[in-house]
């Protein structure tokens, strides 16, 4: 899977950015496609091909139960919000859930505010957690595999980003849903997606705020990234919105870009079961963390995100005790 992971990003070309104010978005296009079949979350919603609600009756925080009732997989991306049943949630981890199963996924909390029933199942309001928070999850999450071998995020991490947002943007969420967020800022989400629109050969988006790149996500066909381009744009954005907006005029240097590929392409990365379908991937360096879902040898989705100065002094996780063993090697 190594191997895969490596030639799918080689296969990627940074094209020229697309940008509006302090965000610019770079194109990553390949003329290499997966041929793994399946439907993306919101398909399968909508045409009633998947029951997602609580574990049990009572419910418990971390978990939901899922059932697939289509002939195909459903692909469920990692940091997609769930709304409804006793609270809203956002999936930990990308998995590919196999045909006519039932399983339980790994979730975290986004409205701590919040525990009692508004639906017996959930759906979808085509919304991924913001950029920075993700960055944290896949971090807290890489630490638990690491730890206790679970796709487990840092709740109280989780809750105390949300509500620093929420009341740095000044927004009246008495749950403090995450979703407040989007809906309190939908103009200022709209007027920046205007300026962003897919390539014909696109298959992921790597995107910079001021002068800084921020992360990245990547598919194995054109047709996904094209579905997802706007929700996953628009969790960029949320990050884009400045409280106190200034006059700089941001450059946004496509050699950043670029060396953002490569220090994608220099990670460690360590592999185990998915959830259901496929093969979990690992991401790290001292800069980056991310993870990447994978199967028959194609690359489903990778997400990566530049660590912040704190997260990237942290001396945890596998990159450090594998860089540890590499260099006792020597």
């Amino acid at each position: 899977m190594k191997k895969a992971l490596s030639n799918y990003l080689h296969s990627l070309t940074v094209d020229t950015a697309q940008h509006y104010r302090n965000m610019a978005v770079f194109p990553l296009l390949s003329d290499k496609e997966g041929s793994t079949d399946y439907l993306l979350l919101e398909e399968a919603l909508e045409d009633d091909l998947i029951i997602i609600t609580e574990a049990n009756e009572s419910g418990t925080v971390p978990e939901l139960k899922v059932e697939n009732k289509s002939e195909r997989s459903i692909l469920i991306l990692d940091g997609e919000e769930l709304v409804g049943a006793k609270q809203n949630r956002i999936v930990n981890v990308t998995s590919l859930i196999a045909a006519h199963s039932k399983l339980t996924i790994p979730v975290s909390c986004v409205e701590q505010g919040r525990w009692t029933y508004q639906s017996q199942r959930f759906k979808s309001k085509e919304r991924v957690m913001p950029s920075r928070m993700r960055m944290k999850k896949s971090a807290a999450v890489n630490k638990s595999l690491l730890n206790c071998g679970s796709f487990m995020a840092d709740q109280g991490e989780i809750w105390n980003m949300i509500e620093n947002r929420v009341n740095e943007l000044q927004i009246d969420a008495p749950t403090y849903a995450m979703g407040k967020i989007y809906e309190q800022e939908e103009d200022i989400i709209d007027e920046y997606l205007t300026h962003y629109q897919p390539r014909d050969t696109q298959v992921g988006i790597m995107v910079m705020i001021n002068d800084r790149v921020i992360g990245c996500d990547c598919f194995g066909k054109h047709e996904t990234l094209k579905k997802t381009f706007p929700k996953l744009v628009k969790s960029y954005v949320i990050d884009a919105i400045d409280v106190n907006p200034g006059k700089k005029e941001y450059s946004f240097p496509k050699e950043k870009a670029l060396g953002f590929v490569d220090e994608l392409k220099g990670c460690l990365a360590k592999e185990r079961p998915s959830i259901s379908l496929g093969t979990d991937v690992r991401l790290a360096s001292r800069k980056v963390t991310g993870s990447a879902l994978a199967k028959d040898n194609e690359i489903l989705h990778l997400t990566a995100f530049l660590k912040d100065e704190k997260e990237a002094a942290k001396k945890v996780g596998f990159y450090q005790r594998a860089t540890k063993r590499r260099r006792s090697e020597m």
